[in-house]
């Protein structure tokens, strides 16, 4: 079997396509055949030296950019639609795929696609410009010509066939992973409290500032529980937000202001961290009382996840796939509703038993969800769409 990866997020670690990518490349060597051969397609200027490779795991950089970096916009466009097919054919790929929504309109061979999400096609707001819809709509149509489509969950899969029309079978959900981490040290919990000049105890929120994320909701929701929060030795409750906080506009609600607007003791209770590694934020997951995560909508929620592997308690809402993953081991609220997240905030706060019992709990959830199982699966769908033509040479 001869596999041809687009790679187009390889240098972009810190979004969901590029962390899924690098996680998959680097599960699937072991459940690999010696007949087998795995190509990485990079895009023009890109580094070869951050990807893992050996005899049956190689690299395809592009020889140059289409139009010299001019265009980022086009020069993507063209690298998806014209450049990534010619390099596949010239390592004499059986199969394409595409780890991410935007396969070549053109087929030249079997064709894998993955859909995180649904996001563009399924909230309002969230289709952008003209150009952006047109976009869109090309990467509606190659996805519908796949031969098969993997989505994150079965929430990302039922908009994926509603969406696209396209016939259940062809649409498979592989669950993504999440790695395993030890158990940080007490001195390097205190440590990241003292760095960040936080109390010993802190609500914890992380992934992002789009409107979807429902970041508004959570401060109100915030003081609407901080009458059921009495300070102790510890001091002040402290609702932490980390990550980069966008300017206002579009489909980026002004957080700043939502938090100001809690009035100068309330608002006090909130602090912003901006952006952080992801040594913090590993650290502050397993630092806080609880992470809060009260998105209406995700493709498949590897924060609330990742938290619940570090043992953090976990409050989140239902809303698309992250009932799928947070099972019964965080508490569930439904979307948008602020005084049931004000009420489980509280509950969860107040009851040690509780954030004991799901703690454990979630980190038992967290080790069902491996990127060695993703990758395996993935294999099959890649062996399973061959299939048709396994006559010929591998």
């Amino acid at each position: 079997m001869r596999v041809a990866i687009n790679g187009y997020f390889w240098e972009r670690p810190r979004t969901g396509s590029g962390q899924y990518l690098r996680h998959l490349w680097s599960a699937l060597p072991p459940l690999s055949s010696p007949s087998d051969t795995f190509t990485m397609l990079l895009p023009p200027a890109s580094s070869t030296e951050s990807v893992p490779v050996s005899d049956y795991f190689r690299t395809a950089p592009a020889p140059q950019r289409p139009l010299g970096g001019k265009s980022d916009n086009l020069d993507k466009l063209i690298w998806e639609q014209w450049t990534v097919p010619r390099l596949a054919r010239r390592r004499y790929a059986q199969l394409l795929h595409v780890p991410y929504l935007s396969a070549p309109m053109r087929k030249t061979g079997p064709t894998v696609v993955t859909a995180h999400d649904m996001i563009p096609w399924v909230l309002p707001g969230y289709s952008g410009s003209l150009t952006v819809r047109l976009y869109l709509l090309l990467a509606a149509i190659a996805a519908k010509r796949a031969d098969a489509i993997i989505a994150d969950s079965d929430a990302s899969r039922h908009d994926v066939i509603r969406v696209l029309k396209v016939p259940p079978d062809r649409v498979q959900t592989v669950y993504l992973g999440i790695e395993a981490h030890l158990e940080p040290a007490q001195q390097e919990l205190d440590e990241v409290r003292a760095r960040f000049g936080l109390p010993a105890d802190f609500a914890f929120y992380i992934g992002g500032f789009d409107r979807r994320k429902s970041v508004p909701l959570l401060l109100s929701a915030w003081r609407a529980a901080l009458d059921n929060l009495c300070p102790h030795e510890h001091g002040q409750p402290v609702l932490v937000m980390g990550g980069a906080v966008p300017e206002p506009g579009g489909v980026f609600p002004d957080v700043r202001a939502a938090a100001a607007s809690l009035g100068p003791r309330d608002g006090g209770r909130v602090r912003f961290l901006g952006a952080l590694s992801e040594a913090d934020k590993r650290l502050l997951m397993s630092a806080a009382r609880m992470f809060v995560y009260p998105s209406i909508y995700e493709g498949f929620g590897l924060d609330p996840l990742e938290a619940m592997s570090l043992g953090c308690p976990v409050v989140c809402s239902s809303g698309g796939s992250l009932m799928e993953v947070v099972g019964d081991a965080g508490l569930l609220v439904p979307p948008g509703d602020e005084q049931a997240l004000s009420q489980a905030i509280a509950r969860l706060w107040t009851d040690y038993a509780l954030r004991s019992e799901l703690g454990q709990r979630g980190k038992e959830r967290a080790r069902l969800f491996t990127w060695e199982r993703t990758a395996r699966q993935t294999y099959s769908i890649y062996e399973a769409t061959l299939r048709p033509s396994k006559g010929e040479s591998r």
